[in-house]
């Protein structure tokens, strides 16, 4: 039997007596950098604070929750985005429990991502498929080019500051520190500068 392999672009072209079938390669192309856009669901309800309707009020809860998506594919909502663990990441280079189970507690759910850094990129390596959809065909490696990074926490201090307005209107304590990020991003593009 002739079997004969010719990679070109990413495509495997096998050749078995003649014939010409191609399979796709899920090879990352380490040119290539992803795309890591930011969104928030924010969901308003009333509820009454105390157990019984007769001696209770009504209160406002918000429900908030940050979807992220690689290249246009969403990730799993079953696991949450650490904030805090991104932020870290950027900083130094490491292993991150980066998503979590939606209850709170990682060991229930969610997984590491491996972080690396180069001059110009930020390496993510999941343990696993990050996207909601299985059909999605992808490896578990991502490149972000460090201005792409900084968009993303520009992106995200701006939902996190639409919420904070949102929780102030109704009377609720933001207690998240987005001062931090925007100093993160102050020093990330301070590095991008100095290493031109």
């Amino acid at each position: 039997m002739n079997i004969r392999n010719i990679r070109r672009n990413m495509v495997v072209i096998q050749q078995v007596q003649g014939e010409t079938m191609k399979i796709s390669l899920n090879k990352v192309d380490e040119n290539r950098l992803d795309v890591l856009p930011v969104d928030m669901e924010i969901d308003i309800r009333k509820e009454y604070k105390n157990i019984t309707r007769h001696s209770g009020r009504m209160v406002h809860v918000i429900d908030w929750r940050i979807a992220l998506y690689i290249n246009g594919n969403k990730l799993d909502e079953d696991e949450v985005f650490v904030e805090e663990e991104f932020l870290k990441s950027l900083i130094c280079p490491g292993k991150y429990p980066m998503f979590t189970c939606t209850c709170g507690i990682f060991g229930c759910g969610g997984y590491y991502v491996e972080v690396n850094h180069k001059d110009d990129r930020l390496f993510w390596l999941t343990e696993q498929s990050p996207f909601k959809e299985q059909f999605v065909k992808t490896s578990n490696k991502f490149a972000f080019s460090w201005n792409q990074i900084i968009d993303f926490l520009e992106e995200l201090i701006h939902k996190f500051d639409d919420l904070k307005s949102i929780m102030i209107t109704h009377d609720l304590n933001f207690q998240y520190d987005v001062e931090i990020y925007r100093e993160l991003i102050k020093e990330m593009k301070g590095r991008a500068n100095y290493n031109k």
